[in-house]
């Protein structure tokens, strides 16, 4: 008989000791995550330091004498466009502006390399130098891009459309 009460205490413990823990996860998952940050904001930011890492390397590639090298610039590009792609998808692009202008440059860079390594003509120096000059302009509303509150700012998103076509319209025009 005490044996049987000493069992019936334990399994009682146990079962206690498991809804316990049950209401213990309940409440974790219930409760809010101070600690955890804004995905949207934490990809913001990288597509910022994407677009910074573009900017220097538009500056560095105005200089190139050949199309070989040009390839940190087409990385930087690519990079850039990928993550401002993600970006304008979580936000939709009828209120983030897709920036097709940076793709459009991987595929110029690309075109100009597919022929191997190959001087650069005068053209296409002016071209990225060009190119380098108006995209300098958007990284300040860039920088501005985002409200403290995570939405985007409307006049800021503006002048980035405005650089954006000017700098597509560059391209097209090649």
């Amino acid at each position: 008989m005490r044996r049987r009460k000493s069992r019936d205490l334990l399994f009682l413990v146990l079962i206690v000791l498991l809804l316990g823990t049950l209401v213990y996860q309940g409440y974790r998952l219930a409760r809010p995550q101070g600690g955890h940050a804004d995905a949207e904001q934490m990809l913001y930011e990288v597509s910022l330091f994407q677009m910074k890492v573009l900017n220097t390397s538009l500056m560095d590639a105005a200089n190139s004498g050949n199309t070989s090298e040009l390839n940190a610039l087409k990385l930087a590009a690519y990079s850039a466009a990928y993550t401002h792609d993600r970006l304008a998808d979580s936000f939709g692009s009828d209120r983030l502006y897709p920036f097709p202008a940076i793709g459009g440059l991987v595929e110029l860079l690309t075109s100009w390399q597919i022929g191997g390594n190959r001087p650069l003509s005068e053209a296409e120096k002016e071209l990225l130098g060009s190119y380098s000059e108006l995209f300098s302009g958007s990284v300040q509303p860039y920088q501005q891009l985002l409200s403290e509150s995570g939405h985007v700012i409307s006049s800021q998103n503006d002048e980035l459309e405005k650089t954006g076509k000017q700098l597509a319209a560059l391209i097209k025009g090649k």
